[in-house]
């Protein structure tokens, strides 16, 4: 192999190392995507999506991602999502979750790392919350992001039932996540574990004080068969299934399987037919040595490989670009819909001003036409005992007038012819 060959792998493959350590983006090929296209097409529908390529919609009606058909379990790997659902083997712990209401609410976009959950945390002395990582928004690119995490996607229960298999029944209504939101701070917690960064939640210390009890810790242990997450003898048994568990990235040449490693030290290593006899590519080449057949291949197959490598770092590009425009988008939707709110109060206050002031205007009224109403009644009750008291004066006139007049003598007639 020639000094300008071993430069290019070389520089392949320290670029590939350094793309791999910077965030999860950097996926391993552990699950193949017939697994996830074939175990998921019974429970929804598999839709093209022009950044994301084929993206999973369930069927569940209102489902929301973390909040539905599941809870929180404590793990060796952190707060880890049980799932209810027969397919919440691969949503929950492999991908990300994005919202869209054209494809009828939240979708799915398959990943390979698994993790116990994909979220992100935040918490104060009251409440705990979790919000679903969408892409574009991984481990390695700050935890600074998360405030660009839509607030309406954010979950919210009282730290205390943090562990609750009940937990959703405990859920704070969303309306309230922007108050909690700004009285909250981000759970930077992150673990790694198996080559892959997440973030672990809430420490269990924290959670207990909280809570006022312990909490379990169990560990997670594989399912033979896809299907629900169970909690079974100290241990959350999840399907994982795992294609190449050694994270190795394969080089096809002339049909001989070679995997390129890289060591601590950065030396790359090139490990040929699985034999015991390493081969350091950067270790000094005789000058008069000549390029050999497997050579050419070679220098063929890395230079497909780093343009599939380039091809990849400008999708990464493409979809970090996407997911930062959503996410405008979706901060600029916030402050119209805030405006629109705001129009709404408003216009309801003045309404109910308005109304006020005709219910004050309707009531004075009414006031006024009962005094006007009482006047009346007491005037004739006054016409009315005037006219009685008129009627006893006459009375009491005519009986004195009576009363004063003499006698008249009685004058009695003789009868004739009697005598």
């Amino acid at each position: 192999m020639n000094k300008h060959i071993k430069t290019l792998l070389f520089a392949l493959l320290v670029s590939a190392g350094i793309t791999a350590s910077i965030d999860t983006k950097a996926q391993s090929a552990n699950v193949s995507f017939s697994v996830f296209y074939n175990s998921l097409q019974p429970y929804g529908r598999w839709i093209h999506n022009p950044t994301y390529g084929q993206v999973w919609v369930t069927n569940v009606n209102g489902f929301s991602p973390y909040s539905t058909g599941g809870y929180w379990a404590y793990t060796d790997y952190g707060w880890t999502w049980v799932s209810n659902y027969d397919w919440g083997w691969a949503p929950f712990h492999y991908g990300r979750w994005a919202y869209d209401p054209a494809y009828g609410g939240w979708f799915w976009v398959p990943g390979y790392e698994w993790g116990p959950a994909w979220v992100a945390w935040r918490n104060n002395n009251d409440y705990y919350g979790w919000a679903p990582l969408s892409p574009g928004l991984n481990i390695g690119i700050g935890m600074s992001a998360y405030n660009s995490i839509p607030t309406n996607t954010w979950i919210f229960a009282p730290a205390r039932y943090i562990g609750n298999p009940g937990i959703h029944r405990y859920y704070v209504p969303r309306t309230q996540n922007v108050t909690i939101i700004n009285h909250t701070t981000v759970v930077n917690n992150v673990e790694v574990k198996n080559n892959v960064h997440y973030v672990a939640g809430p420490r269990r210390e924290d959670v207990e004080k909280a809570s006022h009890q312990k909490i379990e810790t169990y560990t997670v242990a594989n399912s033979s068969q896809p299907g629900k997450t169970v909690i079974n003898d100290n241990t959350v048994k999840v399907y994982r299934p795992v294609l190449n568990s050694d994270n190795k990235t394969v080089v096809n040449s002339n049909n001989n399987n070679k995997a390129v490693n890289i060591n601590n030290d950065e030396t790359s290593v090139v490990n040929k037919n699985n034999n015991s006899n390493n081969t350091v590519v950067n270790k000094p080449v005789p000058a008069n040595k000549k390029p050999v057949a497997d050579d050419v291949a070679n220098q063929k197959s890395i230079q497909q490989q780093k343009q599939a490598e380039q091809q990849r770092v400008q999708s990464t590009q493409d979809a970090k670009q996407k997911a930062q425009q959503i996410v405008n988008e979706n901060a600029q939707q916030q402050v119209q819909q805030k405006a629109r709110q705001q129009q709404i109060e408003e216009q309801r206050i003045q309404q109910q001003k308005a109304q006020a002031q005709q219910k004050r205007q309707q009531e004075a009224e009414q006031k006024a036409r009962q005094q006007q109403l009482e006047q009346q009644r007491i005037q004739q009750q006054k016409a009315q005992a005037q006219q009685q008291a008129q009627q006893q004066r006459m009375q009491q006139q005519a009986q004195q007038q009576k009363a004063q007049q003499p006698p008249q003598e009685v004058i009695k007639k003789k009868t004739p012819g009697k005598r």
